[in-house]
């Protein structure tokens, strides 16, 4: 039965990227003589966290991009690139290190400091290149060939761009909110419930300008198996095919999707979530649910949800945020066992001009992790903020009242611009 399963996803697989290749090619035919292309900056973050840590004063500075280039209506291109660093300081300082193992002694030192260079290197790395062919044969119909990270689902942000939408996604994402990423992994970071991440195809349908889009996509994952990390062999290779609906109706925006990866060995796994966005005059909710992963052997848990829920007061000079989130074990098909249990429960005051953007407030911030009893984090922090250009600036002094004892650990400072439109 499994080998029947097997051979017909692989030939349901090898037909979709069949016909998918074949629309692609034949869309380039309706491609017009390029026009001049325009290079942009749909998205920026740029954050540093400064500490105490053994008496030492630390700077973690983290820079995050994406460059589009845009060659008019009838066709786009992304390119996407970051630059990752833990500790840019260190970074610019190992640098300048380095010693020749013939001639000089190879001493633990040494290769200590060879790990630590490893550790703290500033790279830039690719992100994604994709190319979207817009009205195929003059239909309503819209072809993207990606490489890299491409769509996230259920965040929100994709809602101004596709439906004129005012802004609504959380702000609890990112560096901003996780400095350390996901298990310590500064380069993971959320940001919805799943993304298509890999090489493939995604297909959406554009009739309707403000009611619903669907997409459809069909990729090779780009997530490390096991056998890969273990062995050193990448032949367990992992496919992924998501479909997305998006809505956007007056004061409701929503979207939802539903998902399926598989193995050369027909291990299965299935996905789906719901977000959805309502707002009425001075009150708003938005909330995220769903399952990150599901082996349909294993009776569904509580370790692979992701549940964001964020109610919302937005008055002229006053606002309130409360959010709460649960964050799941496996995320974009990667497992981190370190996140088991944790949770954040958030509550953001701010006063000033929310309509221009210029606030000042504070935050309370408590990490739990429910699955022990004796563990929570709890922070203040005092916070300003102006946006301005498309780009909001932020300040923080995040405060630990657990560390009262020491003085110097309980302080952290925060600054960070992203853009904001």
């Amino acid at each position: 039965m499994k080998k029947k399963l097997r051979s017909g996803f692989l030939s349901h697989s090898k037909l979709i990227f069949s016909l998918g290749a074949g629309l692609f090619f034949l869309a380039f035919w309706q491609i017009p003589q390029a026009e001049a292309a325009e290079i942009t900056v749909p998205r920026l973050e740029l954050a540093s966290r400064g500490w105490f840590e053994n008496d030492e004063f630390t700077v973690s500075s983290r820079v995050s991009l994406d460059l589009a280039l845009t060659g008019g209506y009838k066709y786009t291109f992304l390119l996407g690139l970051s630059l990752e660093a833990a500790d840019i300081a260190r970074a610019f300082a190992y640098r300048n290190f380095n010693f020749d193992p013939i001639s000089d002694p190879v001493t633990a030192e040494h290769i200590n400091a060879l790990a630590e260079k490893q550790k703290h290197q500033a790279y830039v790395g690719f992100s994604v290149a994709k190319a979207t062919i817009n009205n195929i044969l003059n239909l309503p119909l819209s072809l993207s060939y990606f490489i890299g990270s491409g769509d996230d689902f259920c965040t929100g942000d994709e809602f101004p761009l596709l439906f004129g939408a005012d802004p609504f996604g959380t702000d609890h994402k990112g560096f901003f909110y996780f400095p350390s990423g996901i298990g310590g992994n500064m380069v993971r970071q959320y940001n919805g419930i799943h993304g298509a991440k890999g090489t493939g195809l995604a297909l959406s349908f554009t009739k309707w300008d403000s009611l619903i889009i669907p997409m459809m996509y069909i990729y090779q994952d780009f997530a490390f198996q096991p056998d890969f990390l273990t062995t050193g062999s990448s032949v367990n290779r992992l496919y992924s095919g998501d479909l997305r609906v998006l809505l956007n109706w007056r004061w409701l925006s929503l979207e939802t999707f539903g998902g399926i990866s598989w193995n050369s060995d027909m291990d299965l796994k299935f996905r789906g979530g719901l977000m959805f966005h309502l707002s009425g005059r001075g009150v708003e909710f938005f909330a995220q649910g769903g399952l990150t992963a599901w082996n349909p052997d294993e009776k569904p848990n509580v370790d692979n949800m992701f549940f964001l829920i964020e109610p919302r007061l937005l008055f002229k000079n006053f606002g309130v945020y409360v959010t709460f989130f649960y964050h799941p074990v496996e995320y974009l098909n990667i497992l981190e066992v370190k996140e088991r249990g944790m949770a954040d429960f958030n509550i953001k005051f701010m006063f000033g001009n929310i309509e221009s953007g210029f606030i000042a407030g504070f935050e309370t911030a408590t990490e739990l992790r429910l699955n022990e009893s004796d563990s929570f984090m709890f922070r203040i922090s005092p916070f300003g903020s102006f946006a301005v250009g498309g780009l909001l600036w932020e300040a923080k002094i995040r405060l630990k009242p657990q560390e009262l004892t020491n003085p110097k650990e309980m302080m952290e400072l925060f600054i960070g611009i992203r853009t904001a439109y």
